[in-house]
């Protein structure tokens, strides 16, 4: 009897835990418009802390059973089935995948962490005006075209992202001939995610080339000894599959790991093309030698405009500069203009190479 009253507390004092985590979860799930298996997650965990919240115990355990139930079912179906269709998550160099990444959906954790972000004034209101609703529309066209897919950002708050064992977004061009061009892109600041890599290949079709998005860590850090290490692997991934020119692309803190970088790299193999910098340059970066593209919000707040501006005056008549009425996130609340932009930069790149 002792022990049936110990386990019976054991478990209430489980579920006042586990209830406010379920309580946010429940809500989470309707403010930010979460996915199937993000909706099943919360009402499973809602489920499990209700059953063990009720006294006795003993007599509510088919509720807990349930909820955790659903809860494992949910994370076996991603397990098997969140891959995407063209869009692929890749261990580099080693070409596995890890399964850990496919346990939650990207626009979950994404939304909820910008909402976050907001809330606690960390993300300046004038930079992220349209970039809630911008981000969600984002995550709607990505669903359509991939289906579940996996996400990187997982191994990289889990610390396991290194120089050895790198996620990396994979994104093949449509039709059956092997590429020969690939668009390398940076991420910036909290991490790699496959829906700005995917919204960069959609532009990047316009060459046939190949997409590819790998992780360095939350930091975004790639001007440091990790970054530069991850960047010349993963060409050298690229050059063994024969990809013949590179195209240096970087988002935020991740454009100023590319003007940086671009300087540094060397692969007989493989010819450096251009830049395509979005919303982020270094002021130290060494002037580049090849085209570049820059991408600014007017007003952004956070790597401000006249900062591109004076990188774009350096790099002279190399420089081809588009700048949108927003803020920070202009890759997201302009998507379509900016798209349409990178596309028709790479065509003349790609132009200039048969001439």
């Amino acid at each position: 009897m002792n022990q049936t009253r110990a386990a019976s507390w054991s478990a209430f004092l489980v579920g006042l835990i586990a209830g406010p985590i379920a309580a946010l979860l429940l809500v989470a799930a309707v403010g930010f418009h979460a996915s199937v298996s993000g909706w099943a997650y919360a009402v499973g965990a809602a489920f499990t802390a209700a059953g063990l919240l009720s006294m006795p115990w003993r007599r509510r355990r088919g509720v807990t059973r349930a909820g955790l139930g659903l809860v494992l079912f949910v994370a076996s179906a991603r397990l098997l089935f969140a891959g995407g269709d063209a869009l692929d998550t890749l261990r580099l160099p080693s070409g596995d995948r890890r399964l850990i990444n496919r346990l939650v959906e990207e626009r979950d954790g994404t939304l909820f962490a910008a909402h976050a972000l907001l809330l606690t004034g960390q993300l300046p209101r004038s930079d992220a005006r349209d970039f809630l609703p911008a981000l969600d529309a984002a995550f709607n066209r990505l669903n359509a075209a991939e289906g579940p897919i996996a996400t990187p950002a997982v191994a990289t708050w889990l610390g396991l992202q290194s120089p050895e064992d790198f996620d990396t977004v994979m994104i093949s061009p449509e039709g059956e001939k092997a590429p020969e061009a690939a668009v390398v892109a940076l991420h910036g600041y909290a991490g790699n995610f496959a829906v700005y890599c995917w919204q960069l290949s959609r532009a990047a079709q316009a060459i046939s080339a190949l997409t590819l998005c790998p992780s360095v860590g939350p930091q975004g850090d790639w001007w440091s000894p990790q970054g530069e290490e991850t960047l010349e692997r993963t060409l050298t991934w690229l050059e063994r599959r024969g990809i013949r020119r590179v195209y240096l692309a970087g988002l935020s803190n991740g454009g100023v790991g590319a003007s940086v970088l671009a300087g540094k790299l060397s692969h007989p193999g493989i010819e450096l093309r251009g830049l395509v910098l979005i919303s982020g340059a270094s002021r130290v970066a060494a002037t580049p030698r090849v085209p570049v593209l820059l991408i600014q919000g007017q007003h952004d707040s956070m790597f401000p405009a006249h900062r591109m501006r004076a990188f774009a005056q350096r790099t002279g008549t190399l420089a081809t500069t588009f700048e949108v009425n927003s803020g920070h996130f202009a890759f997201l609340d302009h998507a379509e203009e900016c798209e349409r932009a990178i596309a028709s930069w790479l065509r003349e790149r790609e132009r200039a190479v048969g001439s």
